[in-house]
């Protein structure tokens, strides 16, 4: 929620427009129409406002009885999925931005290729500063499997500043990006070994698995099965990578003015370095501002510093409080 006022829980950041190109979600399935089938998983209360945009990009809509994070979700799929074990399954969070689609085309046929050998891969972003709100990749730098890519040697949550300068200078950590790749085999072997109370269920098609959803376990694939996996690869990824994590993010991957100025809709800057500004009916007008964010909806006005730009989340807690 770090994207409010625009993102909000009725129409999350998925389903916003911050680019001027479509939505995340639509930019994410445009990005990976080309692989294969799609397949968009979502709650259950999202599907009315989902539907049209899922069916314009050819893509299926599963949804979840209730949200369960993304190992339940992944078990949802494979419980439909009996007949297709050699088939690489990937699993790809719907709200990040990618600038060279070429190259991330690239990076995951060679993640497919792992996977197809037995890998559970994911995809490490080459980070480009000491950011402190990601998780890193840790990679065995003496177990190159293909060009680019390695063995993973351990996952780290997200460190403090002086952790992260360190990761960034020893060169063999990465940004966590929360992309999986596996074959269904691989995948059922794993929610077998790991969650074996879920893979029952997944044996028992969609509908037992959806009865017994209010059960499972509210948790991540990365905590789940990733960093317990003993066959875990990485491969390197250097594409224009973000996810989008907050009003400063966004600002960098926006097109700018000469001052930094990053403006859209009816907002201006008058004499302002490195503002963002955004607007959708009402005419915003920055003036003298210095690394400032303004955000007008049709019901709110958010006026922050950039550099608090990750506190909304707990901006918003007050406010409901």
């Amino acid at each position: 929620m770090r994207l409010w006022p625009e993102s909000t829980e009725e129409h999350p950041k998925q389903l916003c427009d911050f680019l001027g190109r479509g939505s995340l979600l639509a930019m994410t399935l445009q990005r990976l129409q080309p692989l294969g089938s799609l397949l968009v998983v979502a709650g259950e209360s999202q599907r009315n406002t989902l539907e049209p945009e899922v069916a314009a990009w050819q893509a299926s809509l599963l949804t979840e009885p209730l949200g369960r994070n993304t190992a339940p979700a992944v078990g949802l799929v494979l419980a439909g999925m009996e007949n297709a074990g050699n088939e690489v399954l990937g699993i790809f969070p719907a709200d990040h931005h990618i600038e060279n689609d070429v190259e991330f085309h690239r990076v995951l046929q060679v993640a497919a290729g792992l996977a197809r050998q037995g890998y559970l891969v994911t995809v490490g972003i080459v980070p480009a500063y000491a950011e402190t709100g990601y998780g890193y990749i840790e990679r065995n730098g003496e177990m190159e499997l293909d060009s680019g890519a390695y063995v993973v040697k351990a996952f780290h949550e997200k460190p403090d500043a002086s952790t992260a300068r360190g990761y960034l200078q020893n060169g063999n950590f990465y940004w966590n990006a929360g992309i999986f790749l596996a074959t269904v085999k691989s995948w059922r072997g794993l929610m077998q070994e790991f969650m074996p109370g879920v893979y029952s269920y997944i044996l028992q098609g969609q509908d037992a698995y959806r009865e017994a959803y209010p059960a499972f376990p509210n948790i991540s694939i990365d905590y789940a099965i990733a960093e317990k996996c003993r066959q875990m690869a990485v491969v390197e990824g250097s594409f224009g990578w973000s996810d989008i994590g907050s009003w400063d993010a966004l600002a960098a991957v926006l097109e700018q003015d000469d001052d930094g100025n990053a403006m859209s809709g009816t907002a201006v800057a008058i004499e302002c370095r490195g503002c963002l500004g955004r607007s959708r009916e009402k005419k915003l007008v920055l003036f003298g501002l210095e690394d400032m964010v303004a955000v007008e909806t049709d019901d709110t006005i958010l006026v922050c510093p950039r550099s608090r730009s990750q506190d909304i989340k707990s901006l918003l807690d007050t406010l409901k409080g």
